[in-house]
């Protein structure tokens, strides 16, 4: 017969041999649980790996829409270094692509296939035609909807040379801004086409304010960023991205110029887009201007209201400057518009020079691409607005 102290013995004996069993249960059930996480992370499993035959693959990270296309550039036999990517501040990515002529031809029927493989939509093609080079923009979308934009820029195999000349006398200058660019290629080649220095404002924030700075590098314009600034009778309609107001901070004054002048590469100088509210302002222009100073930029004075006291702040802060002598497309109708040019060259030839601003309208560029050969019959040199600020 037991006694009651050896009964007490035995109780505590099975009672550490419960905790013992309980103490390797859950140490087996830890380990069990870790060696799963492991194998459904894609590392290194003892039990489960063994038990399915392979370790669990890693969904791997969706790839940019970008990158898909430059693989799919190197693919066709485009090397990188042909390719200048940009992303604006909608997240619309840019691709300028330089490619002869006869290249472009071969690849484009082999790019639009690689593309629909990869479930990219192009959504637009066009095409402007200039003697030395042809551009084909297009637009295209990813499969997740990601927007992108191909600029292909195509020399041509045979270029005109323009013949040399011998140097003239110093003349009389012209110069000639055309404002709001930024939404058409057909403008910028029909600019470009004119074989004359002009200087093309860009609207920041504008669809396609990188290929028209693009273009107009490659035909040797000069670009400038046509700064949106708030007018006395401000119209929502003619509200754009990148607005300076009068009732912003010096802060947001100063971050809203930085934004926009981010927007437009190859940028020599600064006009203003209307502004008859800020442009009048003292202690507006003071802050913009010091800005533009810092940047070693230009002003050009759009004068848009004959209030504006832009043109003397510049000067008062060392910026080259100058401001508008003529408008020329005040109304769209291209007998006036003529008359105003031929006003613009006769005020060159009156006072050694003469700026005139003009706009990107059917009507304006018709007169143009007919009349502005008269220069010639003026006596005058066409230059660009940088050649006449002091």
């Amino acid at each position: 017969m037991r006694t009651p102290r050896s009964q007490k013995g035995q109780s505590q004996l099975q009672t550490t041999r419960l905790i013992q069993v309980s103490f390797l249960v859950l140490t087996l059930v830890s380990s069990l649980g870790l060696d799963y996480i492991r194998w459904k992370r894609g590392e290194s499993s003892y039990l489960f790996s063994a038990l399915t035959g392979k370790k669990k693959v890693v969904t791997p990270q969706k790839e940019d829409a970008s990158q898909i296309v430059m693989d799919i550039f190197t693919k066709i036999e485009i090397p990188d270094v042909l390719v200048n990517r940009f992303k604006d501040e909608k997240g619309v990515f840019h691709l300028k692509v330089d490619l002869p002529l006869q290249q472009y031809n071969r690849i484009e029927k082999s790019l639009e296939k690689s593309l629909r493989r990869q479930d990219f939509r192009i959504l637009e093609k066009e095409e402007q035609q200039t003697e030395e080079k042809n551009y084909y923009l297009w637009e295209v979308e990813g499969k997740d909807k990601e927007r992108l934009s191909f600029l292909f820029s195509c020399a041509k195999e045979t270029r005109i040379l323009a013949e040399e000349k011998p140097e003239k006398p110093a003349r009389n200058r012209v110069a000639l801004i055309i404002d709001d660019m930024g939404y058409s290629l057909e403008a910028i080649n029909t600019i470009s086409s004119l074989g004359r220095p002009v200087t093309v404002a860009i609207i920041p924030y504008s669809p396609l304010a990188l290929e028209t700075a693009s273009i107009s590098k490659e035909n040797n314009l000069e670009v400038i960023l046509h700064l949106p600034l708030e007018s006395i009778n401000n119209d929502e309609r003619n509200n754009v991205e990148g607005m300076v107001y009068s009732g912003m901070s010096e802060e947001d004054i100063i971050q809203t110029v930085e934004k926009n002048l981010s927007q437009v590469p190859y940028i020599q100088g600064v006009n203003n887009h209307m502004g008859s509210k800020i442009t009048a302002n003292s202690r507006l222009m003071q802050i913009i201007l010091q800005l533009l100073k810092e940047r070693n930029l230009f002003f050009i004075d759009s004068r848009t209201t004959g209030n504006s006291v832009a043109y003397n702040i510049a000067q008062r802060l060392g910026i080259p400057s100058a401001y508008r002598h003529v408008f020329l497309d005040g109304e769209l109708d291209e007998t006036y518009i003529k008359g105003q040019l031929l006003e613009l060259f006769k005020q060159a030839q009156r006072n050694g020079f003469a700026l005139g601003i003009c706009h990107p309208t059917d009507e304006t560029l018709n007169v143009l691409k007919e009349h502005f050969h008269l220069i010639d019959d003026y006596n005058l040199e066409p230059v660009f607005a940088s050649q006449i600020v002091k």
